[in-house]
């Protein structure tokens, strides 16, 4: 399921005639070439760390294995010496000493069987290794096949993510150009209904303030009671639950977003923010019982505090364990606080971003 709420596609001669639904068509499409570059990097990515944890069960395998094959190879041993050293059947029993040389005999041809026995356990043994020694190698093959596989979409989630700015920024252009051109008919018009009123050669309009903000606290860039947390172009697929590598799975939603894209609160209550190993600069969102968890972000604006819903708290980023891959945020959805079990995100974010 596509992330985005799309425009329906535009007519060629629609688009030809109208330059600002040409630079919709194009922004549209952009979009839907990052969201399908992000679900073949997820996809990549989830086959990865899958064969990743099979090469290491094949490890503890063969590990286990030839721990095995040691043991029989030793007890093959202490039964040969103890077969020649009078333990359990003298020499002299065969060479007309005291004793029932037939029991010995007996004995001589049981140990013959478990000696038997052991070499046929001993040499499976070698052969189960052997082969999973093959496994082992043609895993490691595929997954270096994998990695170059998981290198090569990065980059093509990168270029198309470079895409979707370009494309937003020449539509933004764009609609300031037609805005510009709109406020000079206007400014016009005005100007003439002022020499009409005041018959006068002309008349100079107001100044307009211009107005500017830095991203500081309390700064509200969004509204409404449950606000998408990437504020700008995104993409996202439906990754919760996929392998990420020893035996972990991924607790949330990977939202794919150019460096330094807005970040918001998701709800009005309180954040906080706590850096760790794996998340990098990471906030914890609180309001109505659940607080949602935001990772990797490149930087925080403010600090703990009261929030309202769309308040901006940071900027996308790729710190902790996401370094040098594609920025994105980590985003999960706790019930119950910051230590709540968390649930898929991805209903909640297809809904509102």
């Amino acid at each position: 399921m596509v992330a985005f709420a799309l425009a329906t596609p535009l007519s060629a001669a629609h688009a030809a005639s109208d330059p600002l639904a040409a630079a919709q068509a194009h922004l549209t499409q952009a979009i839907r070439d990052a969201t399908a570059a992000a679900a073949a990097y997820d996809n990549a990515q989830t086959k990865y760390y899958k064969l990743e944890d099979d090469s290491a069960a094949a490890r503890v395998q063969i590990a286990q294995l030839k721990a095995q094959q040691h043991k029989l190879g030793r007890l093959a041993r202490i039964r040969a010496v103890e077969a020649y050293t009078g333990g359990s059947m003298p020499l002299d029993s065969f060479f007309g000493g005291d004793g029932n040389v037939l029991d010995s005999a007996r004995r001589a041809t049981l140990l013959d069987r478990v000696d038997a026995r052991g070499n046929a356990a001993i040499a499976q043994l070698s052969l189960v290794t052997d082969q999973l020694q093959v496994k082992e190698s043609a895993l490691n093959k595929e997954l270096s096949q994998a990695r170059d596989a998981l290198d090569q979409l990065h980059s093509r989630e990168q270029a198309e993510e470079a895409a979707v700015e370009g494309a937003r920024h020449a539509e933004q252009a764009l609609r300031n150009q037609l805005a510009a051109a709109q406020r000079l008919r206007e400014f016009r018009a005005m100007v003439a209904r002022a020499q009409a009123q005041a018959h006068v050669a002309a008349v100079a309009p107001a100044p307009i303030a211009s107005s500017s903000s830095s991203a500081s606290s309390g700064t509200v860039i969004a509204s409404g009671g449950w606000v998408c947390p990437v504020q700008g172009p995104r993409s996202f697929t439906d990754t919760y639950g996929a392998p990420r590598g020893n035996g972990r799975t991924h607790k949330g939603t990977d939202i794919f977003a150019p460096l330094g894209t807005p970040v918001v609160a998701v709800v009005s209550g309180s954040v906080f923010f706590q850096g760790d190993p794996d998340g990098g600069n990471a906030a914890y969102v609180s309001g109505g019982g659940t607080t949602y968890y935001y990772a990797h972000l490149n930087d925080y604006v403010g600090g703990a505090r009261s929030v309202s819903a769309g308040e901006l708290i940071g900027h996308v980023g790729n710190t902790g364990d996401a370094a040098g891959g594609p920025t994105h945020l980590h985003f999960e959805i706790r019930p119950g606080g910051p230590n709540g079990a968390a649930i898929d995100p991805y209903p909640t974010l297809a809904a509102h971003c």
